[in-house]
């Protein structure tokens, strides 16, 4: 564990990711295109209601499939945000649907996104934030999630988190996902503070930490057990295995 080197201004601010970061999806009980699949049934329920002429459940599912897999893999290139509205919407075009007569907001409100079950904060993710929280730490948070910030605040506010946060973005609403470094500079622009002043926290090499990097935020990377991510020639400033190892190293850098 080195302390970097680029780092010159006192750290005043910790940005998390946050699957498999602040909150632990090893005991999920849903996975893959099952925890999608479960709320667009209540979508294809909520536009066969508003009368629109629907395929089949199967055949509107299979889309909604195809389209996110071609919208991540074609993302991915630029690292450009995926939007689950902008999903839908294609969805919906090549459904043979009208966009123009289908209210979106409505719509993802029946899409009516919810925790996954038997996915949780870490044992000592509260405690972590209420120590930096005390200690007058800035808390600010980046998922390269699709859904808007309003979908997940649904699952911070049942975990306890959505109050310790100062500043949280999505990529699918920002437009950029990690490692793009305009989705890092956004939440520092909300945190008002520069990158020297920031430590991010995040579990996945390629995304989260190679993108702190380049930004010039001190990385720290999340290796818990169940976790073993290649690092591919990537370097973090510091690693940990759960987050209360976090605070020794934001007292060294103090």
């Amino acid at each position: 564990m080195y302390p970097p080197e680029r780092t010159t201004a006192r750290i005043t601010a910790v940005i998390f990711d946050l699957d498999d970061t602040l909150i632990d999806w090893s005991g999920q009980e849903i996975h893959g295109a099952a925890i999608g699949y479960r709320h667009l049934r209540q979508v294809y329920t909520y536009l066969a209601a508003q009368g629109q002429p629907m395929p089949e459940q199967d055949e509107f599912l299979h889309c909604f499939g195809q389209v996110l897999v071609y919208s991540w893999n074609e993302a991915k290139t630029t690292w450009a945000g995926v939007s689950l509205a902008q999903i839908m919407a294609r969805t919906l075009q090549e459904s043979g649907l009208d966009v123009n007569q289908i209210n979106m907001e409505d719509l993802l409100r029946a899409y009516n996104w919810q925790p996954v079950p038997g996915v949780r904060p870490y044992p000592d993710t509260h405690a972590t934030l209420q120590a930096l929280r005390q200690n007058g730490y800035k808390i600010g948070l980046i998922t390269n999630a699709m859904q808007p910030m309003w979908m997940r605040d649904l699952e911070l506010e049942v975990y306890g988190l959505l109050d310790y946060l100062d500043a949280r973005i999505t990529s699918g609403d920002t437009g950029y996902m990690k490692p793009h470094p305009a989705i890092y500079q956004h939440i520092l622009d909300l945190l008002a503070i520069t990158p020297a002043q920031a430590v991010f926290v995040g579990d996945r090499p390629e995304n989260d930490i190679a993108g702190a990097n380049a930004a010039g935020l001190t990385s720290v990377l999340l290796n818990p057990p169940h976790l073993q991510y290649d690092l591919n020639g990537t370097q973090p400033d510091y690693t940990i295995t759960n987050l209360s190892e976090l605070l020794p190293i934001l007292a060294e850098l103090a």
